[in-house]
């Protein structure tokens, strides 16, 4: 996109008295007094060829507006950048990523990206109209959803998820803010803005952006991640969908605190006493703290998926052998975890032992005093580097 246009002061006329009223600090859309009869005037409202009817949402980085594009005669969501942000490069730079990252995306369980650009110094994307609310919105107003509709609503985001992986993106925000329903109920994923590109990943610039009910715990130790973080992040999305409340019960931006709460094992049946136990080993086995532990693929997750929905459809009860297959791969998956557990703990306490056989040595060969890797005391520093800090997401 580039950088904004140079636009000259923009002044709006009073349709009451005629003023001519400076809007140039003006946001889009927003409402001023005319100075000369004190009428409400709506300013800015034409962005480039779309022209904007009301405001539809917010967020922390920009708003989102009803436009009609005027060339092709439809409505959109027109979403644009806020001003600060609009004058911070990188922040900028961002946004026109996350609209050629899902731009890229062609899939009915994604929202599409029609054009972005920038006018009267700011920013914005015009993306489909998806006129049936936000599973956030669903949650707060009625609580709980059904178990059906979870499941199915769980089946086509699968799909729009598997479709961004197969283009080399992971969304690293799944949310039920960022999960929208079309007015036939159709699911559909938003806001790729924290997205990574697979072939880049190592460029990350470190920041952590994500929200705390639902980030994965390997995004805050800052280890490498791939689709089953997003496989977390939906996990928790269906476990709030499912018990009407999030997974964690605090609300934290603490990096040090979110740890510590990440570790606690998680059970949707305790929150949900209602739901299968097809559908609890499949939240379940999604928010596994190891990441091997969850599904190898969104294929296998699409199996298990499957299985939950036949389940429920027979009223629990189905096919033996299909149970105890579906299930012997449940327990797989723990056994996994509990290996690395294993192996994670054997490589600690040899690291421990070779630690102070090395320390040991140094202490015969007199190298203990002074000088060396040890400093004065004679001692082997070892510093882990964390640091107790709060950061907001």
């Amino acid at each position: 996109m580039g950088e904004p246009d140079s636009q000259p002061r923009l002044m709006n006329a009073c349709p009451t008295c005629g003023e001519v009223i400076d809007v140039s600090a003006c946001a889009p859309f927003s409402k001023v007094l005319c100075p000369s009869c004190s009428a409400p005037i709506r300013v800015r409202g034409d962005f480039l060829h779309f022209k904007i009817q009301k405001k539809i949402g917010e967020g922390g980085m920009s708003r989102v507006f009803l436009a009609l594009d005027q060339t092709l005669g439809r409505q959109v969501a027109l979403k644009i950048l806020n001003p600060d942000f609009s004058e911070d490069s990188k922040r900028a730079e961002e946004f026109e990523r996350e609209a050629k990252i899902t731009a890229a995306i062609s899939h009915p369980n994604v929202v599409k990206v029609y054009s972005a650009g920038s006018d009267q110094g700011h920013y914005f994307i015009a993306m489909e109209l998806v006129g049936g609310g936000s599973l956030d919105e669903r949650i707060a107003e009625g609580g709980a959803v059904s178990e059906q509709v979870a499941l199915d609503m769980a089946a086509e985001l699968v799909e729009g998820l598997n479709a961004a992986h197969e283009a080399g993106l992971i969304h690293r925000d799944m949310k039920p803010g960022n999960v929208l329903f079309s007015d036939n109920g159709t699911s559909k994923i938003v806001d790729f803005g924290l997205a990574l590109v697979l072939a880049n990943a190592d460029q990350d610039d470190g920041e952590i952006w994500a929200t705390p009910y639902y980030v994965p715990p390997e995004k805050l130790y800052k280890e490498p991640e791939d689709f089953r973080s997003d496989i977390y992040s939906l996990g928790a999305t269906l476990f709030h969908a499912l018990a009407g409340q999030p997974p964690y019960s605090a609300d934290t931006s603490s990096i040090e605190e979110l740890k510590a709460i990440k570790e606690r094992p998680i059970s949707l049946e305790m929150s949900a006493p209602n739901v299968s136990v097809a559908t609890c080993e499949l939240v379940d086995r999604m928010m596994a703290r190891q990441p091997e532990a969850r599904y190898a693929s969104y294929a296998e997750l699409m199996e298990h998926l499957g299985f939950a929905r036949q389940q429920l459809l027979e009223g629990g009860g189905g096919d033996a052998a299909a149970t105890r297959k579906m299930r012997r791969k449940v327990e797989e998956g723990r056994a996994r975890t509990a290996a690395l557990v294993m192996l994670f703990v054997v490589v600690s306490v040899l690291g421990g032992i070779l630690a102070v056989q090395f320390y040991n040595r140094g202490l015969d060969s007199g190298d203990g005093d002074g000088g060396g890797n040890g400093g004065g005391n004679g001692g082997i520093v070892l510093g882990d580097g964390a640091k107790s800090t709060t950061e907001r997401f």
